[in-house]
């Protein structure tokens, strides 16, 4: 599996606009299942930590640590 690429996080960012903040891992992974989120916005959200995220920059910012 490898790292998020600029184009997937551009991705999850597009994919978690909409989603209510603030939300854990766990909720935001179910949304973008919920709206049909691509395989690999999901396989990224799965690799975050469990924690509180206050928007989708919060979980950007997060994505590009991990990398």
């Amino acid at each position: 599996m490898g790292l998020p690429t600029a184009m997937t996080t551009s991705r999850i960012h597009a994919c978690l606009c909409d989603a209510p903040y603030p939300a854990t891992r766990r909720s935001l992974v179910a949304y973008a299942r919920k709206t049909g989120a691509p395989d690999d916005v999901l396989r990224t959200l799965e690799r975050l930590p469990e924690r509180g995220y206050a928007s989708p920059d919060a979980v950007t910012r997060t994505i590009g640590m991990l990398v």
